[in-house]
């Protein structure tokens, strides 16, 4: 299968070029294999606000009356600086399918920045984002967005991937015909986020209203950040397994259905990866030559070499 490439800011420091505040890069696997697949837009706010490499730390200060960007060292206030900058680069961003930024950084973290109550020397309070992190939730809402630490999760980067191909697969709409399409091709991988939403995206895309086709998309848009938002969940997954399962029904021995239904049991009790279940389906699929399956995105949601050998793409 053919996929888009997917159009993802991350942050510079990753990969990229040694910019951390101690002048060094930071090497990530998972984002040197996916610079084969993504068309990647490299930043670093705190660079491109003047602090230069290496750099004096930075640290949030927040209390009732202000949230600062602080340098302990120099006493400079970075806040109005990083504000301005973050909301007019992010202002002219276009065509972007989601966000990979530096864990723990006062500028780049997600939920993960520590929050200090004053300026001088103390324990921080809390995590939160950090401030350009901040104004990427603020004006793209429903983004896949992760930190690179959280990639070393299978779950989470699974979900992650499935997310920004999905959408980048979007931009091949451009007309009522091709989102047909678009949400044929992607069915049952929407079934097994959400079934509501997947009817709502349904009746968008029918245009019942008869509206022109870039209202359309946007409606669709919109709904497609909010299905992907959430990872689809085990009950899900097994829903949308089963209507797969009723395409064979009737060509099945009772010893394939009941192996079929018993494996399903082991997913369902976390004995058994969910590509054990998907691995029966596919290979139904293939011996009956069902096409309309074999584009189904739900089995390939994004290239399969993304995968370690161990992992399964729907765990």
């Amino acid at each position: 299968m053919d996929f888009s490439r997917p159009k993802i800011i991350v942050s510079k420091c990753l990969e990229f070029d040694a910019c951390r505040y101690d002048g060094q890069i930071i090497n990530n696997k998972y984002i040197k294999k996916l610079k084969k697949y993504i068309d990647f837009k490299p930043i670093c706010p705190e660079v491109e606000i003047g602090m230069g490499t290496p750099r004096d730390t930075i640290r949030i200060i927040e209390n009732k009356e202000e949230r600062l960007l602080f340098q302990p060292e120099t006493g400079k206030d970075f806040s109005k600086k990083m504000n301005a900058f973050s909301v007019k680069y992010l202002k002219n961003i276009i065509d972007i399918d989601g966000f990979i930024v530096k864990a723990d950084s006062p500028s780049c973290g997600l939920k993960s920045a520590k929050i200090y109550p004053k300026k001088n020397n103390c324990p921080a309070k809390k995590r939160d984002n950090g401030f350009f992190t901040g104004h990427i939730l603020s004006m793209f809402p429903n983004y896949p967005i992760e930190e690179e630490k959280r990639l070393n999760n299978v779950f989470i980067r699974e979900h992650f991937y499935t997310s920004i191909f999905t959408i980048a697969d979007f931009r091949t709409v451009d007309n009522i015909d091709s989102l047909y399409k678009y949400h044929a091709k992607h069915k049952y991988l929407f079934m097994a986020y959400n079934q509501t939403l997947m009817r709502k995206m349904g009746n968008v895309a029918a245009n019942k209203n008869q509206k022109n086709i870039d209202c359309i998309k946007k409606d669709y848009y919109d709904l497609l950040l909010l299905l992907l938002s959430k990872r689809a969940r085990y009950p899900s997954n097994i829903n949308t397994q089963m209507h797969v399962m009723g395409y064979f029904k009737k060509l099945l021995t009772s010893k394939e259905k009941k192996h079929f239904l018993d494996t399903i049991e082991l997913y369902r009790n976390k004995k058994t990866p969910v590509s054990t279940v998907n691995s029966i389906l596919v290979s139904w699929i293939n011996r009956f030559d069902n096409n309309y399956l074999k584009n189904q995105s739900f089995f390939h949601p994004f290239p399969i070499d993304l995968l370690n050998n161990e992992e399964s793409r729907f765990l």
